[in-house]
């Protein structure tokens, strides 16, 4: 068994290097023959489209049954391991009563016949069957052995049975879904344009007699060019966005400066190697080693070095800039890694959507089109841009997902779509200036997620009455170094001073976990129960006091600021805080500032702190309740971990019933309570929190209107019957359906989800 479990492994090795999904259920069949040593191998993956079971791939049958043989849940041997989720192994499969024989796929009635359900993360993806001559069931080792194959394979195989490549949609004719990580929120539909993928040509007799200086000099122009797009970029950025969002272009000019980057690069091309070669050498090592980083922001940064080095390549073969007027008017962006100074070069209004072959949500290419309003899917593995340039692509951010190939008519639908979210929003304006306020009288209080100047405007503009979290570690995240307490002044001025007599709550830096710096690297074998949140700023007293000081400065004259503890799990550590607190205040008045002592809030995220409530009411001010990360620690669920994430669920009956402990402990103890979160977002959710009594609402700007709709849509004394009736459910799932009933009753819909059926 080594030898094929070594056939595996090569196997695994080789999907890993392949694109096409045709070709990778074609390769897989084949092995899967080879490994066991069978005449047939059939490969079948659940459809959403075909309502069933379809013959995705096979070695040994007609090739022209691929896509054609089909198969309900229950129907057939194949049917049968769907259903059962369990492995059938059988001596004589003609002689069982489900066995079925499709004439059309020159099917030989073989007799053995085993089948192992694919199964990947609790949900079925397909069916691997083999088949083959004899008289004896196939032996206890192949049964482990095609197990084994198929533990190894289903999560390959999910990618693309999610993306329903293998085989046609009958309402949309041929179109190909590759699924993604969300990047920023949103859909758009226009003409692909490929960006950066085309690979230079060198000619390597370079490597020859030519003049070191010569390789030197061709080097430091191909560097001054970039020096120039960069500054170029840079300054059409700071007509249209925040200064935040414009300083992303220090953290490349940084590395331009860089001995570990363009320094490593210069000595080897001084002893003798190839410019193109040289960078190539340098940022295949340098990205190399960021990629190998615990933390997912470092790992994040080896992409702007590998784009770096690919924007050398580029100038050093002598490219230039993309023509855009003979380009369409409505433009997807693609390719491996899409850089800010990529966007630049087009006018804001075209570019419909990003879609990046790697990336991450932490990838710059994110944060950029999130400020910007862009669509954008990161890790696209599945998609080779370069095959579909010039023609019309969707980009739907909302769930990650790419359409290429799409039929008329599901253009039709997804621009139908952005039609009646652009009517919607309209339609919602008119809610800008009106209270948040439910039928029978229960006001709620809007407020904002912020951490980028870029979205103060669309808080603004969409009525929100403050800022229920202000995430202060983005400033730190996008520079490569620590801000001075000038520069952190001028940044958190701009916000307080936008949001002049409504409450700004900022947190305090809040690193770790998921959120590392890229420059202070934390390695950690559990960062989400390690060194974050307060614990790193207590332990980084100086930070801390620098930030402190910053925000007090910033708030001089406009008395809206409020400062939020994040990650606090004991009492001493919210009273150090608050000593620190008021010897900052002390220090800021002995230097002649008029400062005042902000309003002190604590971050309700780790459930032993639901206990301690009423203990924290003479050291805090204030309560929010971080949903996402509670709800982690709650259930013992990452929800960035793919494996578990779909557990990962706001509305577990034991959230619930925490979320009501919190509540009323709050308002023993007179402390006003806010939600943020992905909760604050989630219709369902929002039902339940007015149910509780939660009136402070914190979340994401662009989802104010229709949160608002919803509230004054709704009577709190109904949500309430049903908030009882969803306490004695027993799972998440239950309650949503529950409620989803009552949206559906309001005429609440979410369009985003309707455009491909």
């Amino acid at each position: 068994m080594t030898v094929q479990l070594t056939q595996l492994s090569s196997l695994i090795q080789e999907i890993s290097q392949m694109g096409d999904a045709a070709n990778v259920v074609h390769l897989i069949v084949q092995r899967v023959q080879e490994i066991m040593e069978v005449p047939v191998a059939n490969l079948y993956l659940l459809s959403e489209a075909q309502d069933g079971l379809v013959l995705a791939a096979t070695q040994g049958l007609r090739q022209e049954s691929v896509g054609k043989i089909k198969l309900a849940i229950g129907e057939g041997l194949v049917g049968r391991i769907a259903s059962t989720l369990h492995v059938l192994n059988l001596a004589d499969a003609t002689g069982h009563k489900k066995y079925t024989l499709f004439p059309e796929s020159g099917e030989q009635p073989y007799k053995r016949f085993m089948g192992v359900p694919l199964i990947h993360l609790r949900e079925l993806v397909g069916v691997l069957v083999v088949q083959g001559g004899g008289d004896e069931k196939f032996s206890a080792e192949e049964e482990a052995l095609l197990v084994t194959i198929a533990a190894h394979l289903a999560a390959t195989l999910s990618v693309i049975q999610q993306s329903d490549l293998s085989f046609p949609n009958p309402a949309h004719e041929n179109y190909q879904r590759h699924t993604g990580i969300k990047g920023s929120s949103g859909v758009g539909v226009g003409e692909l344009v490929v960006i950066g993928l085309t690979e230079p040509v060198f000619n390597d007799e370079e490597d020859g007699d030519i003049d070191p200086r010569e390789r030197r000099a061709k080097f430091e122009k191909a560097i001054d060019a970039l020096q120039r797009e960069l500054e170029t970029s840079g300054e059409q950025f700071d007509e249209h966005v925040s200064t935040d969002i414009a300083s992303l272009f220090s953290v490349y000019r940084m590395m331009l400066d860089s001995p570990e980057f363009i320094g490593a690069i210069r000595v080897l091309i001084d002893g003798g190697l190839a410019p193109h070669k040289a960078v190539k050498q340098i940022s295949e090592q340098l990205s190399a080693r960021f990629r190998k980083a615990a933390d997912p922001y470092m790992q994040a940064r080896g992409e702007d070095v590998e784009h770096l080095g690919d924007r050398i390549l580029h100038f050093l073969c002598g490219g230039g800039k993309i023509d855009i007027d003979r380009l369409g008017s409505e433009l997807v962006l693609a390719g491996k890694m899409i850089s800010i100074a990529d966007v630049s070069q087009f006018p804001n209004e075209r570019i419909k959507g990003l879609l990046c072959t790697s990336g991450s949500a932490l990838s710059h290419t994110a944060i950029v089109a999130s400020a910007l309003g862009i669509p954008a899917v990161m890790g696209l593995t599945t998609l080779e841009p370069a095959k579909y340039t010039g023609e019309q692509v969707i980009v739907d951010g909302n769930r990650g997902v790419c359409i290429t190939q799409p039929a008329d008519a599901m253009i039709k639908a997804y621009n139908d779509l952005l039609d009646q979210l652009e009517l919607l929003d309209r339609s919602l304006e008119v809610l800008k200036e009106k209270p948040a306020v439910t039928q029978d009288g229960f006001q709620i209080k809007l407020l904002a997620n912020t951490g980028l100047l870029a979205d103060v405007t669309p808080g603004l503009r969409n009525g929100a009455e403050g800022i229920g979290l202000y995430r202060s570690e983005i400033p730190f995240m996008v520079r490569d170094n620590f801000p001075t307490e000038e520069e952190q002044v001028l940044v958190y001025r701009e916000v307080l001073a936008a949001y002049r007599g409504k409450p700004v709550c900022m947190r305090l830096l809040d690193i770790g976990g998921d959120k590392p710096l890229p420059y202070f690297s934390i390695r950690e074998e559990n960062p989400g129960l390690g060194w974050r949140g307060i614990r790193f700023d207590l332990d980084n007293t100086s930070i801390l006091v620098i930030q402190m000081r910053a925000m007090l400065r910033a708030a001089i004259g406009l008395e809206n600021l409020r400062i939020l503890v994040p990650m606090v799990s004991g009492y001493e550590e919210i009273q150090t805080v608050r000593r620190l607190l008021e010897q900052v205040v002390e220090q800021l008045r002995a230097e002649g500032l008029e400062v005042k002592v902000p309003l002190l809030g604590i971050m309700l995220e780790v459930p032993s702190m639901v206990f301690l409530i009423p203990r924290m009411a003479d050291l805090v001010d204030y309560v929010s309740v971080g949903t996402n990360d509670l709800t982690q620690y709650l259930l013992a669920v990452d929800r960035n971990n793919p494996k578990v994430s779909t557990m990962f669920d706001n509305l577990h009956p034991a959230m619930l019933l925490v979320l009501r402990q919190i509540i009323e402990q709050c308002v023993k103890a007179k402390l006003p309570v806010s939600i943020c979160g992905e909760m604050a977002s989630d219709p369902v959710a929002v039902l339940i929190l007015i149910a509780l009594g939660y009136n402070r609402l914190s979340l994401n700007a662009h989802n104010i209107p229709r949160i608002k709709w919803l509230i004054r849509a709704v009577d709190r004394s109904q949500l309430q019957v049903l908030l009882e009736q969803a306490m004695q459910l027993h799972h998440a799932h239950e309650v949503r359906i529950l409620l989803e009933e009552e949206l559906e009753e309001l005429g609440w819909h979410m369009p985003e989800n309707s455009a491909e059926q």
